[in-house]
């Protein structure tokens, strides 16, 4: 008797994203892993990726107990402004999320190939974020369609706009090659 939806019901507890961690995560922790002391360590990656392409997408509605009456307003919809929005809306807080590109991801779908994150577990994972009640709104950048006076109807805002900007480290050769802004 196979429990996958269990799994990723324990899974999601800390991580909303357990087929992208399951797939990009480069597995710090399965060399520290004290499991290991007693017979192997968990290979929590393909653990994750595992349970996670197994599981049913969740159905929109009543994924969440009591609603609360706070709002929280997230600015970025990359992986911190996903990740709080779905930690919040599951403690019953209405969120709305504030993208300013056309699709919601940030740097998991902007900097990470197709062939190593397939947009479709993503698109689904965002969608199973959704299903808890989060409202995210695209093509709407701070500072220019949405100001900070768009944003006092919320008692919290959380900004997640990420860092689209290269720095420079000041060393020969770093103006040989594109910076990820022009990449991108």
């Amino acid at each position: 008797d196979w429990r996958y939806e269990e799994a990723w019901n324990i899974i999601r507890e800390e991580n909303p994203f357990p087929g992208v961690c399951g797939r990009v995560c480069f597995h710090p922790c399965e060399s520290h892993c004290n499991r290991a002391e007693y017979d192997e360590t968990i290979a929590i990656k393909a653990l994750e990726r595992f349970v996670a392409d197994q599981a049913p997408p969740l159905k929109p509605g009543p994924n969440v107990g009591k609603r609360r009456k706070e709002r929280v307003a997230i600015v970025g919809s990359g992986p911190s402004g996903l990740s709080c929005a779905y930690h919040l809306a599951r403690m019953g807080y209405g969120v709305t999320v504030f993208e300013a590109l056309p699709q919601p991801g940030g740097i998991l779908r902007t900097g990470i190939p197709s062939y190593r994150l397939p947009k479709d577990v993503l698109d689904k994972e965002i969608a199973d974020i959704q299903a808890y009640g989060v409202e995210i709104k695209t093509n709407t950048r701070l500072g220019g369609d949405l100001s900070f006076e768009d944003l006092q109807e919320y008692e919290a805002i959380f900004i997640a706009t990420g860092a689209h900007v290269s720095r420079k480290l000041n060393i020969p050769g770093e103006d040989d090659y594109p910076t990820f802004s022009q990449c991108a």
